[in-house]
């Protein structure tokens, strides 16, 4: 099939297209956050374009007509894509399905949008912040069957810290997810995949963003009493939805299971 004839866009909107692909869905909000625009006049213009010319889709809520459109990659945008060395082709041919992914799939997605500008916000001046999304991981064989919501490596003069972050919230509610979750990471440590494929590199640490304070104590006695049962050396730490929506100063939000 031949290449059709695209409209033409600005490269910002092809860093717009390639955000798009990594994280799948913003808010006009999320992305004048990510840019550091003062104000949404300019984002909303990218986006309108964008959409007149069909390389994104709006989204809006019909039951309640007055939240902000959330906006998704549509099937044209995969011919911008595809000259990304860095996008996969799968996840290109299922562009069309975008837009009907139920609404607490987006919404989790959109929390993970929250969670990298709080990492963002945490950043320290000298440092590099890798987070890689599902989308950024496929391939990566040696990482767990059920791949992390995130990967995240903050390199600084000192070393490099990894850590594996999931979120768990109205998308994965039941509590037996997050229990799953923890016996997944202590088994996949014991098989020592991860340390086989990274020189024996130390576990990365693992987050979990849950959705409120009494999910996060339950998960707390869980994890602990499983943490106790293995000899390998894993780090568990948990918050909430709230503490990282809310966080502004660079103050430790994180409570270790120990």
């Amino acid at each position: 099939m031949n290449k059709p004839i695209l409209p033409p866009i600005t490269k910002t909107q092809r860093q717009l297209l390639f955000l798009f692909y990594k994280f799948r869905f913003f808010t006009v909000n999320q992305l004048q956050k990510l840019l550091s625009h003062k104000d949404s006049h300019r984002i909303r213009e990218w986006l309108t374009d964008l959409k007149d010319k069909k390389y994104i889709s709006a989204v809006a809520d019909k039951k309640d007509p007055t939240k902000p459109h959330i906006f998704c990659l549509t099937t044209k945008a995969k011919y911008i894509l595809q000259e990304n060395e860095n996008c996969d082709e799968t996840v290109l041919g299922r562009l069309h399905k975008e837009k009907k992914l139920k609404e607490n799939f987006r919404n989790h997605l959109l929390s993970i949008v929250d969670i990298y500008l709080y990492f963002l916000s945490q950043k320290e001046k000298d440092s590099t912040l890798h987070f890689l999304t599902q989308q950024d991981l496929i391939g990566y064989d040696f990482f767990p069957e059920e791949l992390p919501d995130v990967y995240i490596a903050v390199e600084t003069k000192a070393g490099t810290d990894k850590y594996f972050l999931d979120l768990f919230d109205e998308y994965r509610k039941p509590a037996g997810v997050a229990r799953f979750a923890v016996r997944k990471y202590i088994s996949y440590c014991e098989e020592g995949n991860w340390q086989a494929n990274t020189n024996n590199s130390p576990f990365p640490s693992i987050l979990f963003v849950v959705s409120d304070e009494r999910r996060k104590k339950h998960l707390y006695m869980y994890g602990k009493a499983k943490l106790a049962k293995t000899f390998e050396d894993i780090s568990l730490f948990l918050t909430t939805q709230d503490t990282i929506r809310f966080s502004k100063d660079k103050i430790n939000i994180w409570k270790k299971v120990d």
